[in-house]
């Protein structure tokens, strides 16, 4: 017999399964299958007033519900009623569904079916929509009959669009396919592309290095798409967002100037400061031998006519949009049908003699005038037209929201004092439209109208109940620095204080005035393999850890992780010392960038960590430099930062004593390492390692998944893994009954023979001599 069997039949025996009256709570399906808002993207109050009719009227919301029985999602465009006489009169109609689409391949949160709505006009949405599993698209909705039509009628997927106010024309950007091997080759020159693209990349096009090119096309079908200007590779992390006139004449497209971008930092601030936080490339490696610039590069808005594709640029100087979602940001406001446009966040050529600040502009296409309205204290987050008699519109200078309307004389003036962004009914009473949340109750959408007066307009969740889903609350604590961490505690309803509970530490992050539910609530889809509530249901306190403390903020990676490390020590300290948390029963989750920390933590320090989640973490290991080599900039910067530099030369030493991977003899807590999609991902050498030497260890890839997770079965898998998980490890419970779809009786029981032998193996790991932990610098 093999000694790993003799160990399996030892458990098998051994194991005595202690169970756990599952309390008040959500189940993880009930969690699973909450409805979410989609659009406005996390909560945003003023992206919501661009949701209400140009008539004030009526609204629209985007809805994402769950279904674990079927394996998909319903993507739902809901029409929400803001007549005034019916509000007056407190009879206002139910919502209304105008579009559902069951998304069966739904891998990311962050792409999801219904996406980029909008109004044209009083009676008609368009959208990007991805319908029967084909290439998403752009459409036109029929609000009164609920009819679908196609705008485009592309073999590619479209990850941006703009159409005119007639519906007659329509640019977009969609993605080329680019496989590492083109026909008839057999063999690839790496050079500095991915691990990933090379690898997976020829036929998965989340895999490849991915390029666009900008199209036109008419709304009707009749005239084939025409491409505008050449293929681009993907640059700051996005597909860049597109405009167009209202009346089809111009269109304003973003345009990569890579070439300026060392000369540009040299000049504006702002874009110095982008390229010194995420994308170094270009000043560690001028030559692009082992990196090139992805993660952030530099653009400029290009005015496209497109009658004769003349082309001209608007402000010949960068704009301030971040990397990321800030590619797609709402920056280009059309005034008079076409005429002009209001560009916000962008930087002026320094001969202008208007500094080297952000500002806000007026531009005209026709004859390339351009009028500064006002100069921005900082970054441009979005700006957004406000409905109503007058041209106005809102800014978002940083967190400072300003207000704009033109004068009499045509001139734009900023008002001292914001006003409500709700759209005015000329004649009637006004009701503005406002998103409602708290740590303790579910976003939902409500009509508020004058003298305070209130009426619901959604009821998402209506099985959801504050008394029954466990209570969020602020708490605050110290570390052992001194630093203040302003995190959130979740409690099980009906705790009687002075109970000890184990405690799961859930990272990433925590804000006091978003709802709460699974995971981070710092931005929807950043959720993935929490949780969160379905935790108090058996009997856990799940603690919400902000990404840094309050004060002292480290200003370096190493310091973040070390910080990260305090923080945790201090939290359970005050948990524990507050009479709330048994110490020896004390379990973290990790995603993404905190996953690493959890990675760190686990082995470089002696808090009592029993059991440990890493959900698709990066790595400050070798393993890790090695497979994200030319997929971002900054990866390899940003690990050689944690350990103390590049793994050799004079630095060799302190890589060694950083990389944890070096370091699992250290590891004493139960890890679980989740992997998302079909690639290799980081921390399969720390699972192979610890698996070597007989440490409980568990890897669960979901191959159809991506780094946020959305599929419902996907979800489930990892919800219902990790509270499995930490039953097991911090309460020696199992369960008893099958939940995930496709489970039997046996495949349950084949999880809970893996982990008893798992834990036989820890007793004997506790027996051996502690390792010797290298002091890091």
């Amino acid at each position: 017999m093999r000694w790993s069997n003799r160990w399996l039949l030892f458990g098998l025996v051994a194991a005595t399964p202690i169970p756990v009256a599952a309390g008040p709570g959500p189940t993880v399906k009930e969690v699973v299958e909450f409805t979410r808002i989609v659009q406005p993207r996390d909560s945003d109050a003023n992206a919501l007033q661009t949701q209400v009719s140009p008539d004030g009227r009526q609204a629209f919301v985007v809805t994402r519900t769950a279904d674990v029985a079927a394996g998909r999602n319903l993507f739902r465009i809901l029409l929400l009623d803001l007549d005034p006489h019916r509000l007056e009169a407190r009879r206002a109609s139910a919502p209304r569904t105008l579009l559902t689409i069951a998304a069966a391949n739904d891998p990311s949160y962050l792409d999801p079916a219904i996406q980029d709505v909008r109004w044209v006009g009083l009676g008609t949405l368009v959208l990007r929509g991805r319908l029967n599993g084909k290439a998403t698209q752009a459409y036109r909705l029929d609000v009164r009959s609920g009819r679908l039509a196609p705008l485009t009628r592309e073999t590619l997927p479209i990850v941006s669009f703009a159409v005119s106010d007639d519906l007659q024309r329509v640019v977009y950007v969609a993605q080329i396919p680019k496989p590492p091997l083109g026909p008839g080759e057999r063999s690839v020159v790496v050079a500095n592309q991915s691990f990933w693209s090379v690898k997976f990349g020829q036929n998965d096009l989340r895999a490849q290095d991915r390029q666009y090119r900008y199209f036109t096309t008419s709304g009707d079908g009749r005239e084939p798409s025409r491409p505008i200007g050449p293929v681009f590779a993907e640059r700051s992390s996005q597909a860049p967002g597109v405009s167009i006139s209202p009346d089809g004449r111009w269109a304003l497209l973003p345009r990569y100037e890579l070439g300026r971008q060392l000369a540009w930092a040299a000049e504006y601030p702002l874009v110095a400061d982008l390229l010194k936080r995420a994308g170094p490339s270009l000043s560690i490696d001028p030559i692009g031998y082992f990196s090139r610039p992805r993660s952030y590069v530099v653009r400029l808005l290009v005015a496209h006519r497109l009658a004769d594709g003349h082309e001209q640029v608007v402000s010949d100087a960068p704009d301030d949009a971040w990397p990321g979602v800030g590619q797609t940001r709402s920056d280009r406001l059309w005034q008079k049908g076409g005429k002009s446009v209001v560009i916000a966040g962008t930087h002026l050529p320094l001969a202008a003699g208007r500094g080297n600040g952000s500002h806000i502009v007026e531009y005209w296409p026709d004859s390339g005038r351009m009028e500064v309205i006002a100069g921005l204290d900082g970054r441009l987050e979005a700006a957004y037209s406000v409905p109503g008699p007058h041209d106005a519109f809102v800014a978002m200078d940083g967190s400072r929201r300003r207000w704009f309307e033109r004068a009499p004389d045509g001139q734009w003036k900023e008002l001292a004092a914001v006003r409500d962004a709700g759209p005015a009914v000329s004649g009637q009473p006004t009701w503005a439209l406002h998103l409602e949340q708290s740590l303790n109750q579910p976003p939902d959408l409500w009509a508020i109208g004058s003298a305070g007066r209130r009426i619901r307009l959604t009821h998402l969740n209506p099985a959801y109940s504050a008394d029954t889903w466990g209570t969020v609350k602020p708490y605050a604590w110290r570390d052992g620095k001194g630093r203040q961490w302003d995190g959130g505690l979740l409690l099980p309803s009906g705790h009687v204080p002075g109970t000890r509970l184990p405690l799961v530490i859930q990272t990433y992050g925590f804000l006091q005035d978003r709802f709460y539910l699974d995971g981070a609530n710092i931005a929807d889809g950043v959720s993935s393999g929490f949780a969160g509530r379905a935790f108090l249901r058996e009997g856990f306190l799940v603690l919400a850890l902000p990404v840094a403390p309050t004060t002292d903020r480290p200003v370096n990676e190493r310091g973040r992780v070390d910080a990260f490390a305090d923080g945790v020590q201090g939290a359970i300290d005050s948990l524990v010392a507050s009479g709330l948390v048994d110490v020896d029963k004390v379990g973290i989750i990790g995603w993404s960038a905190t996953g690493e920390r959890v990675l760190n933590l686990i082995t470089f320090t002696d808090t009592p960590i029993r059991a440990a989640t890493i959900l698709d973490g990066d790595a400050n290991t070798m393993f890790s430099v090695a497979i994200t080599y030319g997929s971002g900039d900054n990866m390899v910067t940003r690990k050689e930062d944690i350990n103390g530099g590049p793994a050799y030369g004079s630095t060799l030493e302190s890589w060694v004593r950083s990389d944890p991977a070096l370091h699992t003899d250290c590891v004493r807590s139960a890890l679980r390492i989740e992997t998302y999609g079909p690639v290799v991902l980081n921390n399969w050498d720390v699972y192979s390692l610890l698996r070597r030497q007989y440490k409980p260890a568990e890897m669960v890839v979901i191959p159809g998944g991506s780094h946020s997770l959305s599929h419902p079965g996907e979800r489930m898998i990892s919800l219902q893994g990790n509270v499995d998980w930490y039953r097991f490890w911090l309460q020696d419970a199992e369960r008893r009954e099958p939940v995930l779809v496709g489970e039997t009786a046996e495949s349950l029981q084949n999880q809970y023979t893996r982990w008893r032998q798992m834990a036989e193996l820890r007793r004997a790991d506790e027996l051996r001599p502690r390792c010797v932990r290298p002091q890091r610098n």
